[in-house]
């Protein structure tokens, strides 16, 4: 009947679609698919939506066996009634309502994802059925089309428009948007009823609701208030500044279900007041309700009125202070281009200087090379001329049995002989003529040849080197 198991991504969006029902339609659905041997799991599991044609009468019957209300908060509807032996009801605080005579007023407070206190209070009849739901966080994390983008898919789960009013924009107040869907009537607060919330006194007007969860703030700031009045509806409200932070609040309410009777000593947290009963019972009359319906009209027109300038002025201011932020980021880029161009001629600079003292190093270090060299061969010459000398002063000695009288090695002695003799000394010369005379004493036939040979010796010695 409902086709093939479909894949897990087909799968999970269908699942997410089925969490948006409340749970006693969840309840009445999956009870009637029973009865033809399927569930709301086996619908998952193959792909079929809630607004799938094939179960279009299903789903409809279940909302017309229902309370008939589409408003859900806290899987709880709008005119349904509460289980009084059902785990979730017993997590509530329960006591008898001081503010409506018959009702009982229950609330509770939990901290949701780790950061964010939440608070839900239900106002419901001594049978159990349900007037009021109501759920505030703080804080809640929200930008403009975040804020824009669930409004819209509350209309598209409610099916139909929403209402939307916004809190013109005022330095130093978070931005707020506020929608309503069904019989809910916003009435824009009387100036005396402000007066007194700023005192921190209740104005006895019934329900209330602001864009910043706080009147006190909202009546000693100006901004707007509104009682609710009408029939069954559904209210979303959020403020956030300019990092998301702020407050998110939606409530389900009928205040045609409930009659206030005293002073609510919880108004300003709940967002409850009373209107007295003598105003209630005047509107009976149909010409009294008309009249309170043109009053109401003129009222909501002033309103818009007074929002549209107040927005055109918010306009104009936020107009004027991005014309001067983008004055003050001009000025500052050209601070930061002549900063940057600065930089860069400094930068110029320094590789000019670098690439000049590298250059010196360069010629300093060649300079060094060509010193060092240059002492080098100098002190190599010096040395060489050192050596020479040296083996010049230490030539061969002549030995002096060379020389003798008798000897005739004098005249026929080889040239190299003679030219060692010629390098000796002159001290050495007179010894080998001392020599060369004693034969001339000793024997008198050998005298003449012995002096020629001794003459010739001396003169050999005798010349310069």
């Amino acid at each position: 009947m409902f086709g093939a198991p479909q894949r897990a991504g087909i799968q999970a969006a269908t699942r997410s679609e089925w969490s948006k029902i409340s749970r006693p339609g969840i309840e009445c659905i999956n009870n009637a698919l029973r009865q033809n041997g399927a569930t709301i799991e086996t619908l998952i599991e193959r792909g079929v939506m809630p607004s799938d044609p094939r179960i279009g009468g299903l789903a409809s019957n279940c909302q017309q066996s229902l309370s008939g209300s589409r408003y859900v908060v806290a899987g709880l509807d709008l005119g349904s009634r509460v289980r009084f032996d059902s785990s979730e009801y017993r997590e509530y605080k329960c006591s008898p309502s001081d503010q409506f005579d018959g009702f009982t007023w229950c609330q509770k407070t939990r901290q949701e994802r780790g950061f964010a206190n939440v608070t839900y209070s239900i106002l419901h009849s001594q049978d159990g059925t349900v007037v009021y739901i109501n759920r505030f966080q703080e804080p809640a994390f929200f930008g403009r089309n975040e804020a824009e983008a669930a409004i819209r898919q509350y209309s598209t789960k409610l099916g139909e428009k929403a209402q939307i009013k916004k809190l013109p924009r005022q330095r130093g107040v978070p931005e707020g948007i506020l929608a309503t869907w069904g019989k809910v009537v916003l009435e824009p607060l009387d100036r005396d009823s402000i007066k007194t919330l700023a005192e921190g006194r209740s104005p006895k007007k019934g329900y209330l609701i602001d864009f910043v969860g706080n009147f006190a703030r909202s009546a000693k700031e100006g901004l707007p208030i509104y009682r609710i009045s009408g029939g069954a509806g559904f209210l979303w409200v959020a403020s956030f500044d300019p990092i998301g932070r702020g407050i998110l609040r939606f409530a389900a309410v009928d205040p045609s279900a409930s009659h206030p009777s005293s002073l609510p000593s919880d108004a300003g947290a709940t967002g409850l007041d009373v209107q007295p009963a003598g105003v209630e019972r005047a509107s009976i009359n149909p010409d009294v309700v008309a009249r309170q319906e043109a009053e109401r009209t003129a009222e909501e027109a002033k309103a818009d009125v007074e929002v549209a300038r107040n927005e055109a002025e918010t306009a104009k201011r936020d107009a004027q202070v991005a014309k001067a932020e983008i004055e003050r980021l001009s000025a500052e880029t050209a601070k930061l281009n002549a900063a940057l161009e600065r930089l860069e001629t400094d930068k110029n600079a320094v590789e000019g200087r670098a690439r000049t003292m590298e250059f010196v190093v360069y010629g300093a270090i060649i300079i060094l090379i060509a010193l060092l060299a240059t002492i080098s061969s100098i002190l190599f010459v010096n040395r060489r001329r050192a050596i020479a000398a040296n083996t010049e002063q230490l030539g061969p000695e002549t030995k002096p049995s060379g020389v003798t009288g008798d000897s005739p090695v004098v005249g026929t002695q080889p040239h190299s002989e003679a030219t060692d003799t010629i390098s000796t000394s002159p001290a050495l010369a007179q010894s080998l003529s001392s020599d060369a005379t004693t034969p001339k004493c000793q024997g008198g036939s050998d005298g003449s040849g012995a002096r020629s040979s001794s003459d010739a010796a001396e003169e050999r010695v005798a010349q310069p080197i």
